[in-house]
C-alpha cells in the first residue's frame, strides 16, 4: 500500500469517527432537531409510559429550559400578558397552553387566571395582574389562559385597554360534544360537593336537554352559552385587528398538534421550534403524549387516564340531532365570521 492510499484511509477513518461524535453530541444537545413519526402500537411496547400531569409539565419545562439560552445582560421581568387564550372551556385549553409551553420563547402561567374589573394603569388590578405573571426575557412571550373570556361581554374592551397589541387565541370544539362534556363535569362536581344525585341515565339527560333548548337566548345558562361562539368572536373582531385573533379547532390540536403549534408560532411571530420529536402518539389512549427529553430511554409522559374520560352520558341520536339543530344557526354565523368551516354539522 503506497503512502497516498494510506493517507486516504486515515482521512476516511477520521471523518467516520468525527461523524459518530457529532451524532452522539447532537442527540443529547439538539433535541428539537430530531424527527420520528407517530409511534405504532407495536413500537409502544418499547416505551415506558407515565400517566402523571405533574411529571408531564416537568418534562415540558425540561424541554423548554434545555433549548433556551439567556442573552447576555438580559433581565427577566414581569409584564402584562402578551398572549391570552380566551377559551373555550372543555375544548382543550389546558392541552394548548401546556403544549405551547414547550417552546423556549413562550412563558405561561400554569393556572387559569381571571382579571377582575377594569385595567387602567393607575388602579390596583393592573398591578395585581403583573404581580401574578411569570417573568419573561425580552425575546419571550407571556401567555395566560382564561376559559370564559370569549363569552364575557366586557372582556374585549378591558383587554384592549390593558394591551391593544395583545394576541388572542380561542380553541373551539363542536358545540354539542362540548356541552355534553361540560354538563357531565358539572353533574359529577355536584355529586362530589353538594351530594346531589348524579344524572346518569338517558331519560334524565333527555329532560335536561329539552329544558335547555326551551330557554330564551338571553337567559341561557353558561354551560349552553359557552357552546355559542359567534357573538364572542364578533365582539373581539369589532375591537381587535383580525391578525390578532387565532381560532383553533379542538380535534386539529388533538390529532395534529405539531401542525397546529407551527401555526401558533407563525401567529405569535416566534422562531420555528415545534417538531414531531416532542410528541408520541399513544395508540392505547388515542392522544399525544410528551416525549421525555432523555437520549437514553424511551419515555412518554401523558395526562392521567381520567382526563377527558368522564363516563359521558349516552344520548339518543334524536336528541343529539335536536341539539345540533339548536346550535346550527349560531354555528353557521360563526363560520361566516371566521371565513372557514369545520366539519361539525354533518
Amino acid at each position: 500500500m503506497n503512502w497516498n492510499t494510506k493517507y486516504l484511509c486515515f482521512v476516511v477513518i477520521g471523518f467516520f469517527f468525527l461523524g459518530i461524535v457529532y451524532l452522539v453530541l447532537s442527540g443529547g444537545m439538539q433535541y428539537n432537531t430530531l424527527y420520528e413519526p407517530p409511534q405504532t402500537s407495536d413500537a409502544l411496547r418499547h416505551w415506558n409510559i407515565i400517566n402523571n400531569e405533574t411529571l408531564l409539565r416537568k418534562a415540558i419545562m425540561d424541554i423548554h429550559d434545555i433549548n433556551y439560552e439567556v442573552k447576555e445582560e438580559d433581565v427577566c421581568i414581569k409584564t402584562l400578558p402578551d398572549c391570552i387564550i380566551i377559551g373555550v372551556g372543555k375544548s382543550g385549553t389546558r392541552e394548548l397552553i401546556d403544549f405551547m409551553s414547550i417552546h423556549p420563547n413562550i412563558v405561561s402561567k400554569s393556572n387559569p387566571y381571571q382579571i377582575r374589573g377594569g385595567l387602567q394603569s393607575s388602579n390596583s388590578e393592573y398591578s395585581r395582574v403583573i404581580r401574578q405573571m411569570p417573568c419573561r426575557y425580552s425575546d419571550q412571550i407571556n401567555t395566560i389562559k382564561a376559559d370564559t373570556y370569549l363569552q364575557q361581554r366586557e372582556r374585549p374592551a378591558e383587554i384592549f385597554a390593558m394591551n391593544p397589541r395583545v394576541k388572542l387565541i380561542a380553541i373551539v370544539r363542536e358545540p354539542v360534544s362540548r356541552l355534553i362534556s361540560d354538563l357531565t363535569m358539572l353533574t359529577k362536581e355536584r355529586e362530589t360537593t353538594e351530594k346531589d344525585k348524579y344524572i346518569s341515565n338517558s331519560k334524565d339527560m333527555k329532560k335536561r336537554i329539552e329544558d335547555l333548548v326551551k330557554i330564551p337566548y338571553e337567559k341561557l345558562s353558561l354551560q349552553v352559552y359557552k357552546s355559542i361562539y359567534d357573538d364572542g368572536l364578533q365582539r373581539y373582531m369589532r375591537i381587535f385587528n383580525k391578525n390578532q385573533i387565532l381560532v383553533i379547532e379542538s380535534n386539529e390540536l388533538k390529532y395534529t398538534p405539531v401542525k397546529v403549534l407551527k401555526h401558533v408560532e407563525q401567529f405569535l411571530g416566534i422562531r420555528p421550534f415545534f417538531s414531531n420529536e416532542h410528541f408520541v402518539f399513544n395508540t392505547q389512549k388515542g392522544f399525544y403524549c410528551i416525549r421525555k427529553p432523555d437520549a437514553y430511554t424511551k419515555t412518554m409522559v401523558c395526562y392521567e387516564p381520567r382526563r377527558g374520560k368522564s363516563n359521558r352520558m349516552q344520548i339518543d341520536k334524536k336528541d343529539l340531532d335536536s341539539l345540533k339543530e339548536y346550535f346550527r344557526p349560531r354555528t353557521e354565523r360563526f363560520f361566516k365570521l371566521l371565513g372557514r368551516r369545520f366539519d361539525w354539522l354533518n
